[in-house]
């Protein structure tokens, strides 16, 4: 009698106990043989403990932290030769004032390309790998600045810093979303997000108008400084991107058991990798032809650009009509993150008063366009209102009564309303805060509201919305200076506060008329189709 064998038959073939559950309902175990059909299969669609959404707090922490850094790294770089060129431009001799908004022109013509390609490629190859290597390139191009020999060669560098730049700035919401699943988590994350997003444009302007009297090229070291520290946990940065995780998992599984598993592949074909591109080329401009998306790209674009314009104009405002000095004129940004950091009191209150009119089942709590629109609806003419701030408080200081005493005062040469000698700088100053307030509660609103609307196509919606800010944002500040020379202060000012007013409208149209939109839209009616089919 033979003695039975104790190697298991290929079908009866079972892998050792990972943390995860590798087989799942759609899991198949073929015939005993030898061929590629007859290997067992295995999902890993349900590893679930491999996801990053279920790490430990402390690692979420590191994780989130990390990418808040790289972030802040970008934020600062856009912004940094803000209210100093000058410097630069007398070092290298150029006399015309309208290349002076360059460096930040060119930086923000590299965002545009960067949601386009760095997007698609980190759900190929995962955030780490697309995180690290950027960063790499944005420290060699910002040593690139501060060596620069030419002004050209400074363009040329500060371009590919922004290209690189715009990597975090793109992956940053997808890491937030990576790890954290709770809806308010996220939120919140993200909430941080934005406000960095504030906080390092406001903090360029300041590093640079202390350090480039002394020497223009010392605010790229500076930055270069930043970037070392932040080299250390950037190396540590953990994977979050899920398939890529599983895809790890899987190879170790097919390591360990060799031609016995064929698990199913998680992620896109590397050979994809020339159409992937080519799709997510095409697709955000496609994406225009949605009314909603259109709208929004074009609010969100215009305040933007704004925000990135007040680098040149504020130099001129608390330069010119205050005689500050370049560090101290530069301290005129802080009250922009302040009024981002008060949002989360609006945000917060916000969630819960929704909440509890969902718990009453109020019927407006239930329309989508209830969830985060409100919140655009302030935002609008808080922008509006900081930049009419130059106008109205001091009209009644000028002596003028009425309209047409208003329209009168023409002249081009007229130094501001509130931006004048005779009123105290803190007032212009304070005007700030309601920019800040207003820039991010949209931003964070309606990131929101395309976000829910456009499910899955997500990512090219938030694409679309990117590349319009950054062409608005790469050339709205070079007309800060023929704008400001031929209007005057306070006029420029007025004339930006009346294109955001008439921009402003744009969230109450959507409250009232976006559900419609949404379902003529045959992108959103198949998102809700998904929806409902899942409930």
């Amino acid at each position: 009698m033979s003695r039975p064998s104790i190697v298991p038959s290929i079908h009866e073939f079972r892998l050792p106990k990972f943390d995860f559950e590798p087989w799942s309902k759609r899991s198949s175990v073929y015939s005993q043989g030898t061929n590629e059909d007859e290997k067992t299969l295995i999902d890993f669609n349900s590893c679930k403990s491999e996801s990053a959404e279920d790490w430990s707090s402390a690692k979420k922490l590191f994780a989130v932290c990390t990418c808040f850094l790289i972030v802040l790294n970008s934020a600062i770089a856009s912004s940094l030769p803000g209210g100093t060129v000058f410097y630069t431009a007398d070092y290298f001799h150029v006399t015309n004032k309208q290349e002076f908004a360059l460096p930040i022109s060119v930086f923000l013509a590299g965002y545009v390309f960067g949601p386009l390609l760095f997007s698609p490629l980190s759900e190929m190859y995962g955030r780490r790998i697309i995180m690290i290597s950027t960063f790499v390139g944005y420290t060699a191009f910002t040593l690139g600045c501060a060596m620069a020999p030419t002004w050209p060669a400074l363009l040329v560098f500060r371009f590919f810093v922004g290209l690189c730049a715009a990597a975090p700035y793109t992956l940053g919401g997808g890491i937030c979303a990576d790890l954290y699943s709770n809806a308010a988590h996220r939120g919140l994350a993200i909430m941080v997000l934005m406000i960095v997003l504030n906080v390092g444009p406001a903090s360029g302007p300041i590093i640079a108008g202390f350090v480039s009297p002394v020497d223009w090229r010392r605010k790229y070291w500076v930055a270069l400084m930043l970037a070392g520290v932040s080299f250390v946990p950037l190396l540590f940065l953990p994977e979050t991107y899920g398939p890529v995780l599983y895809a790890r998992r899987a190879r170790a599984a097919r390591n360990w058991a060799g031609k016995l598993v064929k698990p199913t592949p998680p992620v896109p074909d590397k050979q994809s990798l020339t159409r992937t591109l080519s799709v997510a080329l095409i697709r955000p401009f496609r994406m225009f032809s949605e009314p909603i998306v259109l709208a929004t790209s074009l609010l969100m674009a215009m305040v933007y650009a704004i925000f990135y314009l007040f680098f040149e104009a504020y130099p001129i405002i608390f330069g010119g009509v205050y005689q500050m000095s370049t560090g101290v004129s530069a301290l005129a940004f802080i009250p922009m993150p302040i009024g981002a950091c008060l949002d989360i009191i609006i945000v917060l209150w916000w969630d819960r008063y929704l909440d509890r009119a969902k718990a009453r089942n109020a019927l407006w709590a239930s329309n989508e366009e209830y969830r985060r629109m409100p919140l655009a609806c302030i935002g609008g003419p808080l922008c509006a209102l900081s930049l009419f701030w130059l106008v109205c408080p001091s009209l009644h200081s000028l002596g003028l009564a009425t309209l047409s005493d208003l329209l009168l005062t023409t002249n081009t040469n007229a130094q501001g309303w509130t931006a004048r000698p005779n009123i105290h700088w803190i007032i212009p100053m304070l005007a700030g805060i309601p920019y800040g307030m207003g820039v991010e509660i949209i931003f964070m609103a309606l990131t929101s509201y395309l976000s829910d609307g456009y499910g899955t196509l997500t990512a090219s919606v938030l694409a679309s919305a990117a590349i319009m800010r950054s062409v608005l944002g790469a050339l709205l500040p070079l007309l800060a200076q023929p704008m400001y020379g031929a209007l005057g202060v306070s006029w420029a000012s007025s004339l930006l506060g009346f294109v955001t007013l008439a921009m402003a409208v744009v969230p109450f149209l959507l409250l009232r008329f976006g559900g419609g939109l949404r379902r003529r839209s045959k992108l959103c009616r198949q998102v809700i189709e998904k929806k409902e089919g899942q409930v």
